[in-house]
Order: structure tokens, then C-alpha cells, then sequence
């Protein structure tokens, strides 16, 4: 299924057509990605009508699915979801994004790759203007910029400055008066020694800003290209010194960098967090961890009377016994 630039379900390679209530079932199960409530999906879908109204429609619907479609879905008495299988381009994309913004030492090359700036390149659903897809596609849209942006960064770091100034360019096409995105192509421009070309970038940046926006760039953008620097700073640092911690050489309280938007408005990009081993784990505390080799901060929260980790302002949950505790957030300093 293809969710980004365009719907799309094919089957065995045959796309599959599919029209109006059938196409925003599957695109809503596909966009949610776990398992949904009936009563969630048809509140959903059938916002305006009385709820009795909307399970018998919801009812309907899936009794008129053609085969090949059905087959795509697994139906519940109580709930429904995508069928076990069933390939997302939108799934492998948050996957990508997730991996990029979280702090860590290297990226694989796959993640570093032409295939990367594709995957992050496309609006989720565009033209689509059911409000609980345009919210879906907004969450979408902020998370694919910093995870560009940030790849920016990675590329940078390994001199790859072509395929850099690309993500970054893909970022300031989609939002011409996004700060960090002018931020991240003068990085990449300086790193290659190309000192003319940042100025250039912050001076057309800076005079679209006046025109359109009768305001003027930060002091951060300003110090940056004002005080050029050809190296990144180097993040992998924190989390060498958070695991020199965990391991008992240093101190059971050590501090980590947030990256990412997951933990939003609790936890922002770029927030230093102090975490402890000390505090004892119960629902609602922040936790960082480790989850297939990457660190992680999420909530503590219960589910069915079991703990689990989940993200403040995504679809996003991680069981308890997938992950490895490191310690509880009990300081944030925030730059402002």
C-alpha cells in the first residue's frame, strides 16, 4: 500500500481499484498502522452520523469489499487493522525518520542514501481533506522536515555535501520560511568551504523574511553564518558519556541530547535531559532507553495493566520487555 504522494493498493503487483468509503477504510487503517476499534474507525469515517448509524455503515462497507481488498484487512467482531504482510511505504518511511532524528553514534548507508531523500520526499495523502487525514498528514509533514534536515546533518558529517544540500533544498522547497532548513543548507555550504555560497543562502533568506514576513532572521542564524564553522558538532559525544555512565565508571545520573518531535510538547528537539537510575518506574514518568540498539525517550504508561513506552503525540508504543531501561528524566534544560 502507498500512502505517500498518492493512494495506491496493489495486489501481486495490480493496482486495485478502489473508490470512496472502501478507499478511506484502508487508507485510514493504513495511515493508523495498529489495530483500531470499530467504533474508533466508524466515529472516524462517519464523523456527522449518530454513532448506531455509523457501525451499521461501517457493517456495510465490509460486506461489499471485493476479495482481493478484504484479504488486505483483518476483520475483528470488535476491532480491525491491515492484514500481516501487508507492505507500507508509509511504516518504512516513520521507521526511517525515527532512526534519523534519535541520537546515535553512526547511520547505516541505507539510511544515508538517495532511497532515504526518496522516502522522506512525499506529502502523506495530499488532496485528501478528512480532518483526521490532514491531521495525520501535518504529524507527517513536521516529521519528515527534521528528519531531513537531520540527514542533512549526518551526510554532512560524512562528506557528502552534494546529497546534503539535496535533503536540505527538499526542506526549504516544502517550507521557503523554515528557519533550521536554511540553518542546515548553510551548514552543509560551509563545511564544503563554500563561504560565498552560505552568505548568498542567508541574504536571499533573510530578504524573502523582510518581504513576506516584515520580520528578520534569529541571532542563531545570524551566529552561524557569521561565525562559520567547517565541522558539525559531534552528538554522538552524549551518548558516549551516557553510556560511560550506565556502565558504572562514572556516575548513576548522566545527560542525554533529545532529538526528534515523538515526545512533543513535553520533550523538544534539542533539549538537554538529566536522567537518573535512582527514581523508581512508574506510569507517567519519561524513561530513556535502549530499543534495537537505539536510544529511545518515551512515557511510562499502562496498558491492560502492564507497563509500556509511548510517544506524547504519535502512534507509537513499545512494550516493556522489547526495550532496556537506562534511567527516568528528572531534569530538562531547555534553550530558548
Amino acid at each position: 500500500m502507498s500512502l505517500l504522494g498518492a493512494f495506491e493498493l496493489t495486489a501481486d503487483a495490480i493496482p486495485l481499484a478502489l473508490q470512496g468509503s472502501s478507499q478511506r477504510l484502508v487508507a485510514f487503517l493504513g495511515v493508523r498502522d495498529r489495530t483500531v476499534p470499530r467504533s474508533v474507525v466508524a466515529g472516524t469515517l462517519w464523523p456527522e452520523a449518530p454513532e448506531a448509524h455509523a457501525r451499521a455503515s461501517l457493517r456495510t462497507l465490509l460486506s461489499r469489499l471485493d476479495e482481493a481488498t478484504r484479504n488486505a484487512l483483518r476483520v475483528n467482531v470488535l476491532d480491525l487493522s491491515l492484514a500481516e504482510g501487508v507492505e507500507l511505504d508509509l511504516r518504512d518511511s516513520r521507521a526511517l525518520a525515527n532512526r534519523l532524528l534519535i541520537v546515535d553514534v553512526d547511520s547505516g548507508d541505507s539510511d544515508l542514501s538517495q532511497a532515504a531523500i526518496a522516502a522522506l520526499s512525499s506529502e502523506l495523502l495530499p488532496d485528501w481533506y478528512d480532518d483526521w487525514a490532514a491531521d495525520e498528514a501535518a504529524r507527517w509533514h513536521e516529521l519528515r522536515l527534521r528528519a531531513l534536515e537531520a540527514l542533512a546533518e549526518k551526510l554532512t558529517s560524512v562528506g557528502r555535501f552534494a546529497t546534503a544540500a539535496q535533503a536540505a533544498g527538499l526542506v526549504i522547497a516544502a517550507e521557503p520560511f523554515r528557519e533550521s532548513g536554511h540553518a542546515a543548507l548553510i551548514r552543509v555550504q560551509q563545511a564544503q568551504g563554500d563561504y560565498t555560497a552560505a552568505r548568498s543562502t542567508f541574504e536571499r533568506f533573510r530578504a524573502a523574511l523582510r518581504a513576506e514576513m516584515h520580520e528578520e532572521p534569529t541571532a542563531e542564524l545570524q551566529a552561524i553564518v557569521t561565525t562559520p564553522t567547517t565541522r558539525l558538532p559531534d552528538r554522538s559525544s552524549v551518548i558516549r558519556q551516557a553510556q560511560t555512565a550506565v556502565a558504572g565508571e562514572d556516575t548513576r545520573a548522566f545527560e542525554v541530547a533529545a532529538l526528534g518531535i515523538s515526545m512533543e510538547p513535553s520533550i523538544r528537539h534539542g533539549d538537554k535531559l538529566m536522567v537518573s537510575q535512582d527514581v523508581e518506574l512508574e506510569a507517567g514518568r519519561i524513561v530513556v532507553a535502549v530499543h534495537n540498539s537505539s536510544w529511545i525517550v518515551k512515557r511510562l504508561a499502562t496498558r491492560e495493566g502492564k507497563l509500556v513506552l509511548r510517544s506524547d503525540n504519535a502512534d507509537e508504543e513499545v512494550a516493556l520487555l522489547d526495550v532496556e531501561i537506562k534511567g527516568v528524566v528528572v531534569e530538562l534544560r531547555r534553550t530558548l
